[in-house]
């Protein structure tokens, strides 16, 4: 925390110089997002990248983007059909045999949000928004290890969507800065704190996820205001 504060008042103090008021009637740009920190256990992903249009009035923006959030290897066990027995303690234990499948879980992430420009330069705005996720069946899927022997019995066959949640939603909150910007062009980076709904289904791991989020984005003025070249 104390890193991400020293990080806003550098923004705030040295950017302000090369940045500049609100540009554009309609903005289209690419971002991505990545979690810096995770404050506590559950699956979170690698990076999200995505696309938006943003709708400036005056110190406020509306924004919608289009994303694809994409997790980190997960692994899960089919059973064989076979076991195995084995003296342990002078006492036969069974062993069921199973393979080990892997895939990288992945949604298709819609974000709506709103900024608020604080600063007279239009160079520094508060972000607030909410996402809506769907799963995505497509990943590949392969399988990392045969016949593991584990304690339990698998089952036989298992759905992607019985692992995870066919779709969920996430809250972020944050604080943004013109990285750089000109007449129709800017970069913009977004520390922020989100809290995302846990995506598996079999977990004792919080219903939400609160992790430390940053964005990195570029957006180009389409429709400029007049007085602009």
């Amino acid at each position: 925390m104390k890193k991400l504060l020293v990080f806003t008042a550098f923004c705030l103090f040295s950017l302000t110089a090369q940045s500049q008021k609100n540009f554009g009637k309609l903005l289209v740009g690419i971002e991505t997002g990545f979690d810096v920190s995770q404050f506590t256990d559950g699956l979170k992903p690698r990076f999200i990248p995505g696309i938006q249009v943003e709708a400036p009035i005056g110190r406020f923006a509306l924004r919608v983007g289009f994303a694809r959030k994409i997790f980190h290897e997960y692994q899960y066990y089919t059973f064989t059909g076979q076991t195995i027995e084995r003296i342990e303690n002078e006492k036969p234990v069974t062993y069921f045999l199973a393979d080990a499948h892997a895939f990288r879980p992945a949604y298709w992430s819609v974000p709506v949000s709103v900024q608020y420009r604080v600063h007279s330069c239009h160079c520094v705005f508060l972000h607030a928004g909410v996402a809506f996720d769907f799963f995505s069946d497509s990943p590949p899927e392969r399988i990392v290890f045969r016949n593991a022997e584990v304690n339990y019995q698998p089952y036989d066959r298992l759905e992607r969507t019985q692992l995870f949640k066919k779709t969920t939603r996430n809250y972020e909150l944050g604080i943004g800065f013109n990285l750089f910007a000109n007449d129709f062009f800017r970069v913009l980076a977004r520390p922020s704190v989100v809290w995302s709904e846990n995506p598996e289904i079999y977990t004792d791991d919080p219903e939400y996820l609160p992790t430390l989020r940053m964005t990195f984005g570029a957006q180009y003025a389409f429709f400029r205001h007049r007085g602009r070249r």
